[in-house]
C-alpha cells in the first residue's frame, strides 16, 4: 500500500491533473469509497457468523445413553501421520486429518445419542414430525385423573385440603380472551422488570446451580425469559446455536442460507455459561449429569467425560427422528430436522442434477435419478415439496432445461389426508397447489404426485417398496414421517419407573402443569420430551417455546417449586404490573394456540388462525403474505430478520445459489 501511494504521489507531481481527469478521478474515488463501504458493512454484518463449532449430522438430537464414566478420560484418537518438518502440503493434510477425526468422534457420540432399538422406536412413537400434530390433538382440554392424589409430584406429603386444591389448580383453564390478556400483561411485566428479582441462594448463601440441557425451542425461550443473574446458570448442548427449524425446507433448496436461521446460543442470554458437550446420563439421585465432548490438542483428538452438578435441572432435549423400525430408512433416507440435514440435502440435490447431466445415462436412469420421494405429508413434508417444486420450476429451466422432462416428485402419506391438523377444505387446497400443472411445457403435467394411503415397507438403495406391493425407483428419499424418544430420555424414565407410569407418555417424561418431572425433585422437562399428565398437548415448536417462556418467568419470580402447589411471595412481583397480577400460588401452564401455517409453492400458503373455538382460514397469496410475515417476525434476533429478508430479496432477484463446496 505504501509503495502504491508513493507512486501515485510522484505521478501527480509529474502530471498535474486536468479538470476532466479530476472529474474521472472523483467518480472513481466515489465508486471506490462506496465499494469499500459496502465491503466494510458486509464484513461487519457477517462477522458474527464465523466461529461456529463443527457439528456432526444429528448431533443436536442431543443426548447419549450412558457409556460409562472413566476417571482417565481417555479414548484417544491419534491423528498425526509421518511428515517432514516444514512440509506445507503435509501440514495441510494433517489439519484435514484433525478435522476429519474430530468430526468422526463427534458423529460417534451423536450416533449413540440418537440410536434406539426398533422396539423402543415403535413403543415410543410420539406423533408426526416436529411442527405437526395428529388428528384430534387440537382439542387441548383437561383429562380427568382417576386416582386420588395423596403425594406431590416430588414426594411432598399433602393433606386432603391441599390435595383438592392441587387438583383444582391442575384443572384451571382460562378462557381464550382472558388467556390473551394474561399473556400480554406477562410480556409487559417482563419488559418492565427484567433483572430486578434478586439472587436465588441456598442456605449457605451460594447461588443455586441451574443446568439446562438442550438448545432447541423450549430451552432457547427459557433462556430468553430467565433473569439468569439470580442463578449460577449453565447450558449444555452439542450444538452452540439455536435453529429456526420451520425454515429448514427453504435452506435445503437455497431459498435462505443456513446461517440466516441460526443464532449463537451465547447471544440468547449472556449470563449463561455454555458447555459444548453431549449429556450421556442424568442421575437424579446424585443431582448431576454426565457429559461427553470431543477435545483436540494439536494433532490428537479424544472423547472426554465429565460431570456437572445441579440444584435445578431443565431438560429440553427434544426428540429424534422415528423410523418406526422400517428397514433401510436410516441407511438410505435423508432427514430434515437439523441444520446438518439441510446442508446434506442441499448438496445431494445438486449432486443429483449433475449426475443426471452426464452423457452416459440412459433415459430410464435419468428418470430414476431425478425422482424425489418425500415420506410424510405434514407441514414438514408439504413445505419441502413446495420448496423443491419452486426450485425445479424457477432454477432448472435456466441451468438444466434438457433435464426437465425426467423430473418427478412423489409424496407418500400413510393416512388418507395431508396436513391433518388443517380443516378439510384447506387440505384440498394444499393438494391443488402442490399438484397444479406447471406452466413449463417441458415438465410433465403430473410430475408432482401425492400418494395417499401409501405406507412404506422397506427402503433399499435405489427403490422404495410399499406395503401394497408397489415399488418406486428413486434418486433422493427424504423421511419426514415421525418423531420418537432419545436414549437419555428413556434411560431417565427407567430410573424413575416407579413414578413414570402413564402409558400415554410413550417415551416422554411425565410432568405436571408446572413442568415438574414426576419422581425427580428439582428436575423440569419441556418440549417434545415432556408429556403433561392431565393436559394433552401436540409436539410442536409453538408448545415448546411457550413452555420455555413460562418456566423462565416463574423461575425469575422465585417460585417455590418444592411446595405441592408452587407458591410465591408478594415481594416476588418485580413491577407494578406483576403486583396487579399477583396470586399466592403460581398459575399452571396453559397453551395459547395461535394457529398453524404451511407453504404450498408458487407464492401460495395456508394460514389457519385459532381464535378460541373459531378458525380463520386464509389461502393463496394472502396466506403466503401471512406465512412470510409470521416467519419474519418470529426470527429470534434483528440480525436473523435482516439476513432472512436479504436472502428472500436475493433469491427473488438473482435466483438460488447452486454452488456446491
Amino acid at each position: 500500500w505504501s509503495s502504491s501511494l508513493d507512486d501515485l504521489e510522484g505521478s501527480l507531481k509529474t502530471h498535474p491533473p486536468t479538470s476532466s481527469m479530476r472529474s474521472a478521478h472523483g467518480a472513481y474515488a466515489l465508486r471506490s469509497f462506496l465499494l469499500l463501504l459496502l465491503l466494510g458493512c458486509s464484513g461487519a454484518f457477517l462477522a458474527p457468523l464465523h466461529g461456529r463449532a463443527t457439528q456432526a449430522p444429528e448431533s443436536s438430537r442431543c443426548l447419549l445413553r450412558a457409556m460409562g464414566r472413566k476417571s482417565g478420560r481417555g479414548r484417544h484418537f491419534s491423528l498425526l501421520s509421518t511428515r517432514m518438518e516444514g512440509d506445507e502440503s503435509s501440514s495441510s493434510s494433517s489439519r484435514k486429518e484433525v478435522m476429519n477425526s474430530r468430526e468422526a468422534l463427534t458423529e460417534q457420540i451423536a450416533k449413540r445419542a440418537t440410536t434406539v432399538s426398533s422396539t423402543e422406536e415403535k413403543a415410543g412413537e410420539v406423533g408426526l414430525s416436529q411442527f405437526e400434530q395428529g388428528a384430534g390433538t387440537e382439542t387441548l382440554g383437561r383429562q380427568e385423573v382417576a386416582e386420588e392424589v395423596s403425594m406431590g409430584v416430588w414426594g411432598q406429603a399433602m393433606d386432603k385440603g391441599t390435595s383438592m386444591a392441587l387438583k383444582e389448580m391442575s384443572g384451571l383453564k382460562l378462557s381464550f380472551p382472558a388467556l390473551v390478556v394474561d399473556r400480554a400483561l406477562s410480556s409487559l411485566d417482563e419488559m418492565l422488570s427484567f433483572g430486578s428479582g434478586g439472587e436465588r441462594q441456598d442456605k449457605a448463601g451460594v447461588k443455586k446451580k441451574l443446568v439446562v440441557v438442550g438448545s432447541g425451542w423450549g430451552c432457547h425461550a427459557f433462556m430468553k425469559n430467565l433473569d439468569a443473574t439470580q442463578y449460577d446458570a449453565t447450558i449444555i448442548s452439542p450444538r452452540n446455536y439455536f435453529l429456526f427449524t420451520p425454515m429448514l425446507a427453504g435452506a435445503a433448496t437455497g431459498t435462505v442460507e443456513l446461517r440466516s436461521i441460526t443464532e449463537s446460543i451465547r447471544d440468547a442470554n449472556k449470563d449463561f455459561n455454555y458447555l459444548e458437550a453431549t449429556v450421556t446420563e442424568i442421575l437424579p439421585d446424585k443431582k448431576k449429569v454426565s457429559c461427553q465432548t470431543v477435545v483436540c490438542q494439536g494433532a490428537q483428538c479424544s472423547i472426554n467425560d465429565f460431570d456437572v452438578d445441579y440444584d435445578m435441572l431443565v431438560i429440553g432435549v427434544g426428540a429424534s427422528v422415528n423410523t418406526f423400525g422400517i428397514p433401510g430408512v436410516k441407511e438410505h433416507c435423508y432427514f430434515l430436522k437439523q441444520i446438518s440435514d439441510a446442508d446434506l440435502l442441499r448438496k445431494a440435490i445438486g449432486n443429483t442434477f449433475e449426475r443426471a447431466n452426464l452423457p452416459d445415462m440412459t433415459e430410464e436412469e435419468r428418470i430414476r435419478t431425478l425422482t424425489f420421494v418425500i415420506v410424510g405429508a405434514g407441514p414438514t413434508g408439504v413445505e419441502l415439496t413446495a420448496e423443491l417444486k419452486d426450485f425445479i420450476e424457477e432454477e432448472c429451466p435456466k441451468y438444466y432445461p434438457h433435464l426437465l422432462p425426467y423430473i418427478r416428485i412423489k409424496v407418500l402419506e400413510a393416512s388418507d389426508r395431508v396436513l391433518m391438523q388443517f380443516e378439510q377444505g384447506m387440505q384440498q387446497r394444499a393438494l391443488q397447489d402442490l399438484c397444479r400443472a406447471p406452466s413449463l411445457p417441458s415438465l410433465q403435467p403430473d410430475y408432482v404426485q401425492v400418494l395417499l394411503k401409501s405406507s412404506v415397507k422397506e427402503v433399499k438403495e435405489s427403490t422404495i417398496y410399499l406395503n401394497d406391493g408397489t415399488s418406486i425407483p428413486y434418486g433422493i428419499a427424504v423421511w419426514a414421517a415421525g418423531i420418537g424418544p432419545l436414549p437419555v430420555t428413556l434411560d431417565l424414565i427407567k430410573k424413575l419407573s416407579e413414578y413414570q407410569t402413564d402409558p400415554q407418555a410413550r417415551g416422554r417424561l411425565l410432568v405436571d402443569r408446572w413442568l415438574r418431572v414426576f419422581g425427580a425433585p428439582g428436575v423440569f422437562a419441556l418440549g417434545d420430551c415432556a408429556f403433561m399428565r392431565d393436559y394433552a398437548l401436540p409436539a410442536t415448536a409453538q408448545v415448546a417455546s411457550q413452555q420455555g417462556s413460562y418456566l423462565g418467568q416463574r423461575m425469575s419470580e422465585g417460585c417455590d417449586f418444592q411446595q405441592a402447589i408452587p407458591s410465591r411471595k408478594p415481594e416476588s412481583a418485580r413491577s407494578f404490573v406483576g403486583s396487579l397480577r399477583f396470586t399466592e400460588h403460581a398459575p399452571p401452564f396453559q397453551f395459547l394456540n395461535l394457529g398453524i401455517l404451511a407453504y404450498t409453492s408458487q407464492g401460495k400458503a395456508l394460514a389457519q388462525l385459532e381464535l378460541d373455538k373459531n378458525k380463520i382460514q386464509i389461502a393463496g397469496a394472502l396466506g403466503w403474505l401471512g406465512w412470510r410475515s409470521v416467519y419474519f417476525a418470529k426470527q429470534v434476533s434483528t440480525r436473523n430478520q435482516a439476513m432472512v429478508a436479504f436472502d428472500w430479496l436475493k433469491t427473488a432477484i438473482f435466483g438460488r445459489d447452486l454452488t456446491r463446496f
